[in-house]
C-alpha cells in the first residue's frame, strides 16, 4: 500500500540530510520550530497535535514527546521515526495499540562512537585526568594522590550488552580486563566470543572496577541503579552512563560521590536536560565526576548518518514497506487492518 508522501519533523536541524532526501523523494514537509534555533522550546501537547495534522508520519526532534495522548489525537498518523537509537521519547506501548509503526536509527557512527567514548572516559577516570590538569593549571605537581591506577586487571561491569556494549568488549579484547556483563536479553552464548561472562546485577555491582550503563530507557531500567546498588560497589570503583539520565537515580548518586561510598563516575546524560543549573550533580567535586552534555560519542558522520537511516526507514513506510529498523513488530497487524487500502 502507498501512503500519502506527507511528512512532519518537529524540529528540523541545520544538517538537513534527511529534509533533503524527503524533498528529493517529492515528500511533502510540514516544518516544526529548528531545534538548533529553539533548544528549550518544547510544545504544548495542543501545538504538536495541531502540527502533526494529518501527516501520515512524524519525525520528531529529540526534545519532543510523543505520548500516547498525541498518537491518539492523530488519526492519519501511521509511523513515527526517530535519527538516534534511543525511542524513550515515544509511547511505543500505546503506539502499538494503535498499529502505529516505530523506527529508530541504530547506525553504526551511532553506536561506535558511544563505546570509544565510553572507553575514553573509563581512562579519563582511572589515570585521574580531570584532577592532573586542574592541578597542573595552578602550579601544582606531582603529589602523590595524583597517581592514577592501572586498567590492567580490572573487571569492567557492562550493563546493557547490546550493540554498544559489545563493541565495548571488542575494544578492550586486548586491555587484559575482566569483563562483566548483566542483560536480561542477551543469553551468554551471544557474547562468549567477545570473553563476556554474563551474571546477575548484584554480583556485576559488585565485582567491578568500573560499571558502564548502556540500557534503553522502560520501565525496568528506569531508576535500576540506586542507593542499594551503589552500596554494593567498591569504595574504590567508578560508574560511567553513556544510556539513558533516569537509569540512574541522581539523588542517590550524589550521596555515594558525596560520601565516598564511591571513587567517581561519569555522566553524560540526564533525568532533566539540558542539565539545569540547580542540580545538585553541579556542586559534586569535579575531580571525581566527569560532566559532559549529551555529546559524548557524537561525531561528524553520526547525525548525518542517523538521519539519512531514518530518511530510508520513512521512504519505505510511505511506499508500504516494513522498515528493518521497526521496534515494534506487533503493531504490524494494526497497522495493515487501520490503514491497508
Amino acid at each position: 500500500m502507498a501512503i500519502r508522501r506527507k511528512v512532519c519533523l518537529t524540529g528540523p536541524a541545520r544538517i538537513t540530510v534527511a529534509e533533503d532526501a524527503l524533498r528529493s523523494a517529492d515528500c511533502e514537509l510540514v516544518l516544526g520550530k529548528p531545534q538548533d534555533d529553539f533548544r528549550d522550546f518544547r510544545y504544548e501537547r495542543k501545538d504538536l497535535i495541531k502540527l502533526i495534522g494529518d501527516c501520515p508520519v512524524v519525525y520528531p526532534a529529540g526534545r519532543d514527546i510523543i505520548s500516547a495522548e498525541i498518537l491518539d489525537s492523530c488519526p492519519d498518523l501511521q509511523a513515527v521515526v526517530k535519527s538516534s537509537i534511543g525511542i524513550e521519547t515515544v509511547d511505543v506501548e500505546a503506539a502499538t495499540d494503535l498499529g502505529i509503526l516505530c523506527c529508530n536509527s541504530p547506525t553504526p557512527e551511532n553506536y561506535m562512537g558511544v563505546a570509544e567514548a565510553t572507553i575514553g572516559l573509563m581512562v579519563a577516570l582511572f589515570k585521574r585526568l580531570k584532577f592532573n590538569e586542574a592541578f597542573l593549571r595552578v602550579n601544582g605537581w606531582k603529589p602523590p594522590r595524583n597517581q592514577g591506577s592501572l586498567v590492567l586487571g580490572k573487571t569492567v561491569g557492562i550493563i546493557g550488552v547490546g550493540r554498544i556494549g559489545q563493541n565495548i568488549a571488542k575494544r578492550l579484547g586486548g586491555w587484559g580486563v575482566k569483563l562483566l556483563g548483566h542483560d536480561p536479553y542477551v543469553k551468554q552464548e551471544t557474547v562468549a566470543g567477545l570473553g563476556v561472562k554474563m551474571v546477575e546485577l548484584d554480583e556485576l555491582m559488585k565485582e567491578s572496577d568500573v560499571v558502564t550503563l548502556h540500557v534503553v530507557l522502560t520501565r525496568e531500567t528506569r531508576g535500576m541503579i540506586g542507593k542499594r546498588e551503589l552500596q554494593l560497589m567498591k569504595p574504590t570503583a567508578f560508574i560511567i552512563n553513556t544510556s539513558r539520565g533516569p537509569a540512574i537515580k541522581e539523588a542517590d548518586l550524589v550521596l555515594a560521590l558525596n560520601a565516598n561510598l564511591i571513587a567517581g563516575a561519569a555522566l553524560d546524560v540526564y533525568s532533566e536536560e539540558p542539565l539545569p543549573m540547580a542540580n545538585p550533580l553541579r556542586q559534586v567535586d569535579p575531580h571525581r565526576l566527569i560532566l559532559t552534555p549529551h555529546s559524548i560519542g557524537t561525531n561528524p558522520g553520526s547525525m548525518e548518518a542517523g538521519q539519512k537511516l531514518a530518511a530510508q526507514s520513512i521512504l519505505a513506510i510511505l511506499d508500504g514497506k516494513i522498515p528493518d529498523t521497526l521496534v515494534n513488530p506487533l503493531a504490524i497487524p494494526r497497522w495493515k487492518e487501520r490503514f491497508a487500502s
